[in-house]
């Protein structure tokens, strides 16, 4: 490569002529400059224009500086002298490679000093002149550059987040540590953790896209955009993540895991760090998790009156099985948490076993799984029956063989409460017999499965009536009549306290079936879910959907929030014309009022609507008959 010649292939490739060529190399005889350079001021070529020539010809990258992120391991590995020098600029470390960003490729003595001063082979990418200048300037002088883009987006009342040494600090850490914490990169790090712990976020989603470095915040559920930075910051904010989290910086292709613990003004948080490989560079996304949350009361998740009279009576049972289920992030683990503080006593020994443990509890022993040693949810369950324990907190059933000890556990006089992924109270008995349950043993072990949502609440500083849209009016079979001004919708305009989202905080929605003697028959005789749901509703279950428009009637809620949550249509069910109380799926008459829903032709016997007046199917004409009754 050093002994081809800029001048040569500019011509070759027909940027230049031999005429501009010679007249560029008289000039530069005159000046004693680079040829590159020469050209330029002369105006035969622009920079642009002469490294994409020699990217093409020399089958080497052209990168944009201003569009690539630079990771400070690889700038500390090249002072700034040589930098300056040669023009180059270190870009980044993979493995025994160093990739550098050079305005000169053909330099010889430029790859020679930057192999000798790294220790590397060389990997080059080619940048304009200027470029290369721009980046020496960003990122040799990091603190000023950082500085500026702080001052952009955050104030001085930006809260300290301090990192907590933990036990186990290697020498190499705490170097890797003073590496990564040149103070402008602690300042932005600390902006991204201080502001989504302000706004209440629950996770920081650190993205790179191709032209920038976005952060997202999971506020109240929904990813909220919080900053864009430039993506030459990416390798800097990322590295200092990753070596915050103890993780490996120079392991960039595969997925990894930390964790990381600080303090934000006066309270302490556990962060939960995961790297993705994408395609713009590694994504990260940091779960906050707040002590506080482990003592929520069971009062305050959102249960009714009933619901919490009726719950408190289940988890006081000395054996069985309690269940909660719903989708990730539904709150689950809060209110396995909420009941535990509820029942947890010095007589009793309470054990967790958690993947991981996401909250300290007092008085509570936890125990973390490691499944890379093989100590896994059952087998750790099996070691735990032999210390003695009252009541067990499981984390998740995943496999039939948790499930099965579980099962054991509460036939020898254990109170078991878990967790599992399904979307209703019945669909949690069809998932535990594909696992290969048996029947026998969930009608005789189970004393109640809970399924739960997460929903928004309007904001009460912004709350106003208004009317829905006529097709979300229509999804839950609500026609307001005249005189019949007993609902009332109400939705938040958004302002400052919400930031403009029209809701503040989240509550839970309950669906709560007890083992009562008619469920467990039918648990035993393998029937299926629609028997199962009608005897449970028979039985005064209130369903998820109920429980939502219960909280949309009473204005805590929207119609959007229940459409959100609420999977289908029949989830959901509708409402009755008559009264507007809410019916389930199925239903042929309002059980409130009696208000007919579906009804019989009289003449053919075929099903049909009470406002008809005619059957479509036979052409007989209806007389409206009383509610229930049919056509005649």
């Amino acid at each position: 490569m050093g002994k081809k010649r800029l001048g040569e292939l500019l011509v070759e490739t027909g940027l230049l002529t031999e005429e501009n060529l010679t007249r560029a190399l008289t000039e530069q005889r005159s000046r004693r400059g680079k040829l590159g350079e020469v050209i330029v001021a002369l105006g035969m070529a622009t920079e642009d224009e002469i490294a994409q020539t020699l990217s093409v010809q020399l089958g080497i990258p052209f990168i944009d500086l201003t569009q690539t992120p630079v990771e400070p391991e690889a700038i500390e590995l090249i002072t700034e002298k040589v930098a300056r020098k040669h023009l180059i600029l270190p870009i980044s470390i993979d493995q025994k490679d160093l990739h550098i960003a050079m305005a000169d490729p053909l330099s010889f003595e430029a790859f020679e000093d930057v192999r000798f001063a790294s220790g590397y082979t060389i990997k080059p990418a080619i940048a304009t002149r200027t470029n290369i200048l721009w980046g020496i300037e960003q990122h040799y002088h990091l603190g000023s550059s950082l500085d500026n883009i702080v001052r952009d987006i955050a104030d001085e009342r930006l809260v300290e987040v301090v990192l907590e040494k933990r036990e186990g600090d290697s020498k190499e850490s705490e170097d890797l540590r003073k590496k990564s914490e040149a103070a402008p990169i602690i300042r932005m790090v600390n902006l991204i953790v201080s502001e989504a712990v302000e706004k209440g976020a629950s996770d920081i989603h650190v993205e790179p896209t191709k032209a920038d470095l976005k952060i997202r915040n999971r506020v109240d559920g929904l990813l909220r955009k919080s900053l864009e930075l430039p993506k030459w910051v990416q390798g800097a904010v990322i590295s200092r993540i990753k070596i915050m989290a103890k993780m490996d910086i120079a392991e960039k292709r595969l997925p990894q895991d930390g964790r990381i613990g600080v303090r934000v003004g006066a309270k302490t948080f556990d962060l939960r760090v995961s790297t993705m490989p994408t395609t713009y560079g590694e994504k990260v996304v940091i779960r906050i998790l707040d002590s506080a949350n482990a003592q929520i009361p069971l009062e305050a998740m959102g249960l009714s009156a009933g619901e919490l009279q009726q719950l408190e009576g289940l988890i006081r049972r000395p054996q069985g099985i309690l269940l909660v289920t719903g989708p990730t992030g539904s709150g689950k683990t809060t209110t396995l948490y909420g009941i535990l503080n509820r029942i947890k006593s010095v007589e009793q020994n309470i054990t967790t076993i958690e993947d991981p443990v996401e909250y300290e509890i007092e008085g509570v022993n936890q125990v973390a799984i490691q499944e890379k040693i093989g100590m896994t949810f059952a087998s750790t369950l099996r070691s735990m029956l032999r210390q003695d324990p009252d009541i067990i907190m499981l984390g998740e059933m995943r496999d039939l063989e948790t499930v099965t000890i579980a099962m054991q556990a509460a036939l020898t006089g254990h109170f078991v409460l878990s967790t599992i992924h399904t979307n209703s109270c019945t669909a949690t008995i069809t998932r535990l017999r594909n696992l290969g349950a048996a029947s026998y043993l969930l009608a005789s072990t189970i004393n109640c499965i809970m399924a739960q949502r997460l929903v928004r609440v309007i904001c009460m500083k912004c709350r106003v009536e208004y009317d829905p849209p006529e097709g979300d009016l229509a999804k839950i079979g609500f026609k307001p009549k005249k005189g019949k001004g007993d609902f009332t919708f109400y939705r938040g305009e958004g302002c400052s306290t919400c930031e403009g989202t029209g809701y503040k905080d989240r509550i839970g929605l309950y669906e709560i079936l007890p083992f009562t003697q008619p469920i467990r028959d039918l648990v035993v005789s393998d029937a299926s879910e629609t028997l199962l749901r009608q005897q449970a509703i028979a039985s005064g279950m209130v369903t998820l959907a109920r429980g939502a428009l219960d909280k949309v009637r009473a204005g805590v809620t929207t119609l959007q929030e229940l459409f959100r949550v609420v999977e289908t249509e029949e989830d959901f069910g509708t409402m009755c014309p008559e009264c507007h109380g809410v019916l389930g799926a199925g239903f042929v008459m309002c059980p409130t009022c009696g208000h007919s829903l579906m009804s019989t032709c009289g003449s053919c016997q075929k099903t049909v609507s009470p406002e008809w007046k005619f059957c479509p199917y036979c052409r007989h004409d209806f007389v409206k008959p009383a509610p229930g009754r049919s056509f005649a």
